[in-house]
């Protein structure tokens, strides 16, 4: 989506740094990977996007100091611009500060102008046929991070991720669709519209004609995701205006207040409890910088 670059920092700090540190999940399996370990400051690498070809995307990475025990991670999703780079280098100063190694992955266009490949997780494709999760786009944020784990040493075993628009999108359909994922803190910052978690609504706008159960839903609304909604972000300027969007409001933070009730109302539904949080970021608008 429309994303202003040259303001000073946004939603970064905005309720961000007093919850990193807190929670954590699991192992993660180790597997043999012949790769080279990144290096301190910016670095590429590259990695396979699905379980079969040889395409390749790339992700960046930014290190501020040698990889320690302390050392935490942080996935930082691109919006429609797939400008992952730029997403990285707003990381800095954050990194720098705390001791976190940047990981921004580049989801490149598999068909110009569509959001199946990314925002939508590469569930389906372009003929809305249903692929294998290992070529979902959430499970190769997974495979990034085994790759990372295994030729960096990081003890952390768990992962923080940040999207702003189409990322933010990516964001809240990955803790739907795969609860399973090694994220301790997820941030879902200015999406154009939302995944209900409604059966009777078709995806991609709503559930009912997927797989996910009242106990996936369960296992989604107890991993820690904060919704940040932009007090200024009123433009409709390249926010999806179908029919199905529009039910969910007519402004971004519109809809992101109408999902979060959703969300709770379901919760209430399947008896679970809702961690998740909502939370108003004063005059800022649809940037991912300020």
């Amino acid at each position: 989506m429309y994303q202003k670059k040259n303001l000073r920092h946004v939603l970064l700090v905005a309720g961000i740094s007093f919850v990193l540190f807190a929670f954590v999940f699991g192992t993660f399996p180790k597997e043999p990977i012949q790769v080279l370990p990144i290096k301190v400051g910016v670095d590429t690498s590259a990695i396979l996007r699905f379980s079969s070809g040889d395409q390749k995307i790339n992700y960046y990475t930014y290190l501020p100091n040698e990889v320690n025990d302390s050392t935490q991670v942080m996935f930082v999703m691109h919006g429609t611009d797939r400008n992952a780079m730029d997403y990285l280098l707003a990381w800095k100063k954050f990194a720098d500060a705390n001791n976190y190694l940047i990981v921004a992955p580049e989801f490149t266009e598999l068909v110009h102008g569509e959001s199946f490949d990314y925002q939508e997780g590469y569930l389906w494709n372009q003929s809305e046929v249903w692929n294998n999760k290992e070529d979902w786009a959430f499970s190769t944020v997974e495979r990034i991070f085994g790759e990372l784990k295994t030729t960096n040493v990081l003890i952390a075993d768990s992962y923080s991720i940040f999207g702003h628009s189409a990322g933010a999108q990516f964001v809240h359909r990955m803790l739907l669709f795969l609860p399973e994922a090694h994220i301790k803190l997820a941030f879902a910052a200015n999406a154009g519209w939302y995944t209900f978690p409604n059966h009777e609504v078709k995806f991609p706008y709503g559930l009912k004609n997927t797989s996910i159960s009242s106990e996936s839903l369960g296992r989604s609304f107890t991993k820690r995701l904060f919704i940040l909604l932009g007090e200024d972000d009123l433009a409709n300027e390249h926010l999806r205006q179908t029919e199905n969007a529009n039910k969910q409001g007519r402004t971004r933070i519109e809809r992101g207040k109408k999902f979060f009730k959703c969300c709770q109302e379901k919760a209430k539904d399947i008896s679970t409890e809702l961690i998740w949080t909502k939370k108003i970021i004063k005059h800022a608008g649809h940037n991912y910088i300020l």
